[in-house]
């Protein structure tokens, strides 16, 4: 069922606000809006985030049958020991582009959270898979942000997103030098499912068919474009440019290498 989707808020994405604010503020908690004193932003996120459980609770049968879909709770917990709730907005065919409410879906999966991240307090994981489309931007996580119960930053141990969009790419290599360890401890980014195998047990934890099909035609993808390479410049020499453009992408790539291992040499200090 095709359903209306919400208008574009950013170009850009701003997937580890939420993780970042789990810690307390962190580097993105910066960018909530301090007009208010703390009391008065708790008690409008409260309002806020009351309105938007009315919402998910007032949607209708049939929509629900097609939103448990794209949000669920896995029967496979964290290595930490938490619950894992997945988040994966796409076509009833794994379409990418499919047209959905993402906001009428969030409100919808936090009825699903609430009961054990809300009234239990207990500890739990997001699994965002963005097939590549990340669907909700800077504004509207800032917006999700302001719009939750406290009990939800408390509790989350970190936020997963599975084949993320260029846009969560950039923000997480333009972030790499300046960010705190925290940060990078909540917010992780995953090119494929297996990946996750570091914070949850892959045997156990399982999505959706299509969603793994995504993951092959990934692969294949990657591996076609490297066959083109390969064959274009297979014996040349010259780089994917040529010139002065491969001299200064090598001169980009050196100084992210520098920056990257500085970062791990603070770490182990």
């Amino acid at each position: 069922m095709v359903v209306a989707e919400a208008a574009p808020e950013s170009s850009g994405t701003a997937v580890g606000g939420l993780a970042a604010g789990a810690s307390g503020g962190g580097l993105l908690g910066a960018l909530g809006c301090k007009r208010r004193s703390a009391g008065e932003e708790e008690m409008v996120a409260l309002q806020k985030y009351r309105e938007l459980l009315l919402r998910g609770r007032g949607i209708s049968e049939k929509q629900r049958q097609w939103y448990d879909k794209l949000c669920f709770w896995s029967d496979a917990p964290t290595k930490q020991g938490g619950r894992v709730f997945v988040l994966a907005p796409r076509g009833p065919r794994g379409q990418t582009e499919y047209s959905i409410d993402i906001w009428e879906l969030l409100a919808y999966s936090l009825t699903k959270l609430h009961d054990h991240a809300v009234t239990d307090a207990k500890p739990f994981a997001i699994v965002w898979v963005q097939l590549s489309n990340h669907r909700l931007g800077l504004l509207g996580l800032r917006r999700l942000r302001a719009s939750l119960h406290p009990n939800y930053l408390s509790n989350l141990e970190a936020v997963h997103v599975v084949h993320p969009s260029w846009a969560v790419r950039m923000l997480r290599v333009a972030l790499w030098p300046i960010a705190e360890d925290d940060y990078w401890e909540r917010f992780h980014s995953h090119e494929r499912v297996e990946f996750l195998d570091s914070h949850i047990d892959t045997r156990q934890f399982r999505l959706p068919k299509d969603i793994y099909e995504y993951d092959k035609y990934l692969d294949k993808q990657a591996m076609e474009i490297n066959d083109q390479a390969n064959k274009k410049f297979g014996g040349g020499g010259s780089g994917l440019f040529g010139g002065e453009e491969d001299n200064q992408a090598k001169q980009q790539i050196d100084q992210m290498t520098k920056l990257l291992e500085e970062r791990g040499h603070d770490k182990a200090e």
